[in-house]
C-alpha cells in the first residue's frame, strides 16, 4: 500500500480525530525530540548543533494511515488500519505543488 503524505491533506476534524485515537496531536506525535546519549547527554553533530529524531509510535502511524486513506476509501476503517502490514506499507511525500 502506497501512502503519501502531505501535512498540508489533514483537515481540523482530522486533526481532532488523530488525537482522540492517540491522546496526542499530529504535532506532537511528529515532533523531532533530542537524541541523547547512554549518559542522557544530548547528542551534537559536527557542529555542536542538538542531534533530533521523530520517534514514531506505531499507534500514530495506524491513526495517520486511517485519516489518509479514507480520503480516497471511505469505508476504510481504523481497524482496517490496524491489520495493514508494516512490510506493505510505503510511505512517500506527496508531490510538491507547483504554486509553493
Amino acid at each position: 500500500m502506497k501512502l503519501a503524505f502531505d501535512p498540508k491533506c489533514l483537515t481540523l476534524g482530522d486533526m481532532v480525530q488523530f488525537k482522540d485515537k492517540t491522546g496526542v496531536t499530529v504535532q506532537e506525535a511528529f515532533k523531532a525530540v533530542p537524541v541523547k546519549d547512554d549518559d542522557g547527554t544530548p547528542v551534537k553533530d559536527e557542529k555542536g548543533r542538538p542531534v533530533r529524531e521523530t520517534r514514531l509510535d506505531p499507534l500514530h502511524l495506524v491513526a495517520l494511515v486511517w485519516l489518509i486513506r479514507r480520503k480516497t476509501d471511505p469505508d476504510f476503517s481504523f481497524d482496517d488500519a490496524l491489520n495493514v502490514p508494516a512490510a506493505e506499507l510505503e510511505v512517500v511525500q506527496a508531490e510538491a505543488d507547483p504554486k509553493d
